[in-house]
């Protein structure tokens, strides 16, 4: 790994490295939102540039595959600088190197992923939509999603269902309740697959799917990794980059609620 991610050049020790690397891996646990119903295939190594993607059709009323099209995988990345102070107040005191800046970078990457991972979901599936309606009306909402899910199963997608939807739709529906019951917990009897909140995701739409592998899915050449860029006079600049693809195999996989 250090061959081309040139980790040897730079002043850290082992020690300074595993908890950069632990800080990206933790950040990015928390705040990924895609990859916890998104099957991912992968990591295949940063030398994968390109994946295939394999629709599905009836031919004669037999299901078949059509020929593959090769995507290209996107390289994301976000940049961090660890100033040669503070490495020289970390070996001095007894104060540890603050990483707080290799948070917010991980924090960068992992919107982007998103933006590329969810956003390119409910792109796909905008062609398949049912109303979303007055959320501030109860009820509304649980409409909206079995609409949703009835749509979908008729079409044969199955459940378990996800929800995806912005924090303050998450918020509407979570204070929603009348005589005792809780709009929330009757949405996520329907659904069987979760409510996931997305901060990139608008306030005006949500997206209910059935996140089957064959359906769509994610390829990760480079899992997400930190190299070194180099130093700018005493200082160090870090890049955490990864590399991957979001394949739709069947967009009807997906409802939109606008």
């Amino acid at each position: 790994m250090s061959d081309f991610l040139l980790r040897d050049a730079a002043p850290f020790s082992p020690e300074t490295w595993a908890k950069i690397d632990g800080m990206v891996v933790e950040v990015l646990k928390s705040s990924l939102v895609g990859r916890r119903f998104v099957d991912m295939v992968g990591p295949l190594g940063w030398g994968v540039e390109i994946a295939p993607l394999t629709g599905f059709d009836k031919i004669d009323g037999a299901a078949v595959a059509k020929d593959a099209l090769y995507i290209p995988l996107k390289e994301l990345s976000a940049e961090v600088v660890i100033k040669a102070k503070q490495l020289a107040i970390s070996a001095a005191t007894p104060f540890a190197l603050d990483l707080g800046a290799v948070a917010m970078a991980a924090v960068t990457l992992a919107k982007e992923e998103d933006k590329l991972v969810v956003l390119g979901l409910l792109d796909a599936g905008k062609k398949n939509t049912v109303a979303m309606g007055d959320w501030d009306v109860f009820m509304n909402p649980f409409k909206a999603v079995v609409a949703a899910t009835a749509k979908l199963r008729t079409t044969g997608f199955d459940g378990p269902y996800a929800l995806v939807l912005s924090p303050a739709k998450y918020a509407q529906l979570a204070s929603s309740m009348q005589q005792g019951r809780k709009e929330l917990d009757m949405v996520e009897k329907v659904l069987g697959g979760g409510i996931l909140q997305c901060p990139i995701m608008p306030d005006d739409k949500a997206m209910v799917v059935s996140p089957k592998g064959w359906n769509f899915d994610m390829v990760v050449g480079q899992d997400a990794v930190t190299a070194y860029i180099g130093n700018e006079g005493l200082d160090h600049r870090l890049r955490i980059f990864e590399t991957l693809a979001l394949r739709v195999k069947l967009a009807g996989s997906i409802c939109v609620l606008a």
